[in-house]
């Protein structure tokens, strides 16, 4: 309840970057996505809060959006618990495959022995593959978002300015400002200049926005082909790795389970992995 809800989304932009703006349109065409385009009235219809500092967009009027991830993460945690699942919140030290069929976890404060393992850590993955002797070149995109506490009813659904490269979700907590790409690994602050731009971006769209109550920076598990990790690794058949989603993890979360479960089981599959081993990187 009151997690997801289905009211399309829309892109907006400005007349400067047209050409781009085409050939988005014609891909999207091309893969046979469903999209309505919209002059500036028609958008500022479905949106009449916004600033009219845009001159088009697009609707894709069948999404859905997450107004709470955390809510929607925590109900799949309790369905795993219900299912038998078991959780243990230790820091692990390392992982190896100590025999053909058996591997085992060190965490700070004790030893634990599997059949199998899946190492599924996001933007955290790297110093466990690194362990395991495989140069993966896992590095992180920081994005950023600011929330403006009860602000949520000025959009009725997202909002993505493609010129600004940010865009704003009515959430639960609040009206989300998102935006911002950053390749800066796990340990560097955040940067305020980013955070400012956020705000700034949103204020140009929605003028009647007060301060921002909190900040926050998200590390996306990145990798240069912008292909995730999936598969067994190199020597070890028994750790299998799930990581490096990019921007998609929500969106290819469930499928990448789905496989996995399929790869630990030993089920027969059609399904060419190749392209997603880590041995394109070895």
């Amino acid at each position: 309840t009151n997690l997801v809800e289905r009211k399309g989304i829309i892109y907006i932009w400005t007349n400067k970057n047209l050409k781009s703006r085409k050939m988005e349109i014609k891909i999207r065409n091309d893969l046979g996505i469903k999209q309505r385009l919209l002059n500036k009235d028609e958008v500022l219809e479905l949106e009449p809060n916004l600033s009219p500092v845009f001159d088009a967009g697009v609707i894709y009027d069948y999404a859905y959006h997450a107004r709470d991830p955390k809510g929607i993460t925590k109900k799949l945690f309790e369905l795993f618990l219900q299912s038998g699942g078991k959780f243990k919140k230790e820091e692990v030290i390392s992982v190896e495959q100590t025999r053909y069929n058996q591997t085992q976890i060190k965490t700070n404060s004790e030893k634990f022995n599997f059949e199998k393992i899946v190492l599924a850590c996001g933007a955290f993955s790297k110093k466990l593959t690194d362990q395991l002797g495989e140069k993966i070149p896992l590095d992180t995109e920081r994005g950023y978002h600011v929330h403006y506490k009860d602000m949520q009813h000025l959009l009725k659904r997202p909002v993505i300015f493609l010129d600004r490269g940010f865009g704003m979700t009515p959430m639960n907590q609040g009206l989300r400002a998102v935006g911002t790409v950053e390749l800066g690994g796990l340990d560097n602050p955040i940067s305020k200049k980013r955070i400012d731009y956020i705000d700034k971006c949103a204020k140009e769209l929605l003028p009647q926005l007060g301060n921002f109550n909190d900040e926050w920076l998200g590390f996306r598990p990145t990798l240069p082909d912008f292909l995730p990790v999936i598969g067994p690794s190199l020597k070890n058949r028994n750790i299998i790795y799930a990581f490096g989603h990019h921007h998609l993890g929500w969106t290819l979360g469930a499928i990448t389970g789905k496989i996995v479960s399929g790869i630990v089981n030993e089920e027969k599959t059609n399904l060419d992995l190749t392209p997603y081993s880590s041995a394109r990187f070895n």
